[in-house]
């Protein structure tokens, strides 16, 4: 496994958190993964615990040309249809957002209502957990993306065979 940017080549957002992406340009990233010119990860595919892909064209939201990732997002006042930005460390979004920044959120498939697993707590809020999506059919645990379930919070990983190619903390 190849190194991490160096901490003056990481990527900083406003907050403070960092994107390090822990493969080489020449490495080949697995299935469900694509790299842009400028290095990042975009996520092609991307599947709920029963098999559904969140990766659609079906929601007519695109972030750099790739599909955006469809989530039903519920929180304590408001539920509705989420869609991300499949590119990792990119906190655009589309659709519901009437949460409060650091509200808990239950993050479910779209098409059956399924929860996703909980990978680890987040610490970022109290009841906060990183969940887990999974980057192949095959639904293997370590092969996953994991993001907070508090809203704005950017804390995230992408994992190959258990290992961190990219993370942003």
């Amino acid at each position: 496994m190849a190194k991490g940017r160096q901490d003056d080549e990481k990527e900083r957002g406003n907050d403070g958190t960092t994107l390090d992406l822990m493969v080489e340009e020449r490495e080949a990233l697995p299935p469900g993964l694509s790299r842009l010119r400028s290095g990042m990860i975009a996520v092609t595919q991307l599947f709920c615990p029963n098999g559904h892909n969140l990766v659609s064209d079906a929601s007519g939201a695109r972030f750099n040309g790739y599909p955006g990732i469809t989530l039903m997002v519920e929180g304590r006042t408001t539920r509705g249809l989420v869609i991300v930005s499949p590119i990792h460390g990119d906190d655009t979004k589309f659709g519901e957002s009437d949460f409060e920044p650091g509200e808990v959120l239950k993050l479910t498939c779209p098409r059956c209502g399924v929860p996703f697993p909980v990978v680890q707590p987040c610490g970022c809020t109290e009841g906060s957990n990183l969940v887990g999506f999974f980057l192949d059919e095959a639904r293997e645990p370590g092969n996953q993306v994991a993001v907070c379930t508090a809203w704005g919070c950017l804390r995230s990983r992408i994992t190959d065979r258990f290992q961190v190619i990219s993370r942003y903390e």
